[in-house]
C-alpha cells in the first residue's frame, strides 16, 4: 500500500493525521510497520476551527493515537487577517509539522496525499497556470530544513484507500465540506474525476508517470539555470543584474528558469512571475532597444539596458544635487564618490584632468552637479543633448543621475568624469588636478547606510 522507497528502518515520523479516511489509512500502514522497521511514530493534529465537529476530529485522533500507544500533538489555527485562508493555513501546517518534527527528534514528516489529490492538483493548475514544476504536480518527498517531507500514499488512488479501509475496517471522521461544490478541488473531484474514470480507470496511473515525467525535466532544467545563476548572476539588495549576451546563449526554458530563480533569490520569493511576464521578458533579451523597462509586479521593475538586464524593487530615485568648489579641497556626493580640487598628484586616486590657466577667478568656483533637463555639451559644430550623448557613449541608465558635471564660474562644462573633457585652452602656464574617485570608507560606509542621501 505504502511506498516502502520513502520509508527506512529506525526513521522517527510525524504523522499528519486529520482524522479522515485517507490519513486513517496512512497511519495504520506506518504502524503495521512500526515494529518491523522500529519506528518513532507521533501522531499531529491541526484543529483549524472552521467547523462545529473541528473539536470531534480532535478528540477523534486524540484518542486514536492513545490507543496505539503514540505519542500526541495537537496545535489550534486561528485564521486572521485578509490573507486566502487555504494558503495562510497550508503555510500555518508546514509551521506546527516542522515544530513538532523538532520536538521529537523526527527525520521525516507524512502527509496523506494520494493519487487523486495529485490528478486534481495537476489539472487545476493547467487551468489556472502555473511553472513547470507546479505542473508536475505534488512531490512524492522534498527536504525542508533537516527534515524530509513525504507522501507514501502518493502512487494510491482514492478507490484503493476506500478499499484498504472497508476491508481492514479502518475508522474514520467524515469531513462535510469534501460534498460542497464551493470548493474548486471538490467541483474537479465531483465533475471532472468520474468523466476521466470512464475513458480510462486508469486515469490516476497515468497522470502519476505524467508528473515524474515533469518533475524530472524540471530537476534538469533547475540544475542548469542554477548553475548559470551562480556563474553569472549579480543579486544584492538593490538590484539583480544578468548578462544578456550570456543568457541569449541558453535555450529559452533555461533562461525563465534563470529569471524565475533571480526574481526569487533578489525578493526573498516575494514575487511570482506570471507566463505572460516571463514571455515579456525573454522577448526583451532578444529585442534591438538599449533600453526598455517592464512593469512586473510588487513594485519589481526589469530595466534592459544595452548588455545588461536590471531588476529593481523600485526605480532609481536619485535625488538633483549641487555642490561647489571655491578653493582647492574636497566634497562626498550621494553616491559615496568624492570630488576633489588638488594643487599636486600627491593625493589623487581615481580619474582626473588637469585644469589649465592663468588667473583662478576664470575657474573658480567650480560647481558640481549631476544631470538636469535640458543639459547640453559644446560641441564643434554647436551642442548635443546630454541625454543623446549618454545614448552615443552607452552609459549605464544607473549611472547617467549619479554622474558629477563639473562646470566652470561660467558655466562652461569642464568634465563628466569617464565620458567628457573639454578640451584645455592654450598659453595658460598653472594647473589643478580635478579628480573623481571612490572616496574614503567612512563615505561610502554613510552611502550604503543610506544611498538615496
Amino acid at each position: 500500500m505504502l511506498n516502502l522507497d520513502l520509508i527506512q528502518k529506525n526513521d522517527r515520523i510525524i504523522v499528519a493525521v486529520s482524522g479522515g479516511i485517507d490519513s486513517m489509512v496512512m497511519l495504520d500502514c506506518l504502524y503495521k510497520l512500526k515494529a518491523e522497521y522500529n519506528l518513532f511514530l507521533a501522531v499531529c493534529h491541526i484543529n483549524h476551527h472552521k467547523r462545529p465537529s473541528a473539536i470531534n476530529d480532535l478528540l477523534f485522533v486524540k484518542e486514536t493515537a492513545q490507543r496505539l500507544g503514540l505519542d500526541f500533538i495537537g496545535y489550534d489555527y486561528h485564521h486572521e487577517g485578509s490573507e486566502n485562508f487555504h494558503k495562510a493555513s497550508r503555510k500555518a501546517r508546514l509551521d506546527y509539522l516542522l515544530e513538532a518534527s523538532k520536538k521529537y527528534s523526527a527525520n521525516k514528516i507524512a502527509l496523506a496525499h494520494h493519487a487523486d489529490d495529485l490528478v486534481e492538483t495537476i489539472l487545476m493548475r493547467l487551468l489556472r497556470g502555473s511553472y513547470l514544476p507546479g505542473y508536475g504536480g505534488i512531490n512524492e518527498q522534498f527536504q525542508i530544513e533537516e527534515v524530509t517531507i513525504i507522501r507514501p500514499l502518493l502512487g494510491v488512488s482514492r478507490q484503493e484507500i476506500t478499499a484498504y479501509q472497508s476491508s481492514h475496517l479502518i475508522a474514520y471522521q467524515e469531513d462535510d465540506s469534501n460534498q460542497e461544490d464551493v470548493y474548486t478541488r471538490n467541483r474537479f473531484r465531483h465533475t471532472l474525476v468520474p468523466f476521466l474514470t470512464q475513458e480510462n480507470p486508469q486515469y490516476a496511473g497515468k497522470f502519476h508517470n505524467f508528473s515524474k515525467y515533469i518533475q524530472e525535466a524540471y530537476e534538469h532544467i533547475k540544475k542548469n539555470a542554477s548553475l548559470f545563476v551562480k556563474k553569472h548572476v549579480e543579486i544584492s539588495p538593490k538590484e539583480a543584474v544578468l548578462p544578456i549576451r550570456l543568457l541569449n546563449k541558453e535555450d529559452r526554458i533555461i533562461q525563465k528558469e534563470v529569471l524565475i530563480q533571480t526574481v526569487g533569490a533578489f525578493t526573498g520569493d516575494l514575487v511570482e512571475l506570471a507566463f505572460e511576464q516571463l514571455e515579456s521578458l525573454c522577448d526583451l533579451l532578444d529585442s534591438t532597444k538599449t533600453r526598455h523597462e517592464l512593469d512586473l509586479d510588487q513594485g519589481l521593475i526589469a530595466l534592459k539596458s544595452y548588455d545588461k538586464l536590471i531588476l529593481y524593487q523600485e526605480p532609481p530615485q536619485s535625488e538633483p544635487y549641487e555642490y561647489v568648489l571655491n578653493k582647492p579641497g574636497e566634497i562626498v556626493l550621494p553616491n559615496g564618490y568624492t570630488v576633489s580640487l588638488c594643487e599636486n598628484t600627491v593625493n589623487i586616486n581615481g580619474k582626473y584632468i588637469e585644469l589649465w590657466y592663468n588667473d583662478l577667478d576664470f575657474i573658480l568656483p567650480i560647481t558640481i552637479r549631476n544631470r538636469r533637463p535640458g543639459d547640453r555639451l559644446p560641441m564643434p559644430y554647436g551642442t548635443k543633448k546630454l541625454k543623446t550623448f549618454f545614448i552615443e557613449k552607452r552609459v549605464p541608465h544607473l549611472l547617467r543621475d549619479e554622474l558629477p558635471l563639473c562646470f566652470d564660474k561660467f558655466s562652461n562644462l569642464l568634465w563628466i568624469p569617464g565620458y567628457y573633457q573639454k578640451k584645455p585652452d592654450q598659453g595658460n602656464t598653472k594647473k589643478l588636478w580635478l579628480c573623481y574617485g571612490k572616496g574614503n570608507e567612512n563615505a561610502r560606509s554613510r552611502y550604503r547606510e543610506n544611498p538615496r542621501q
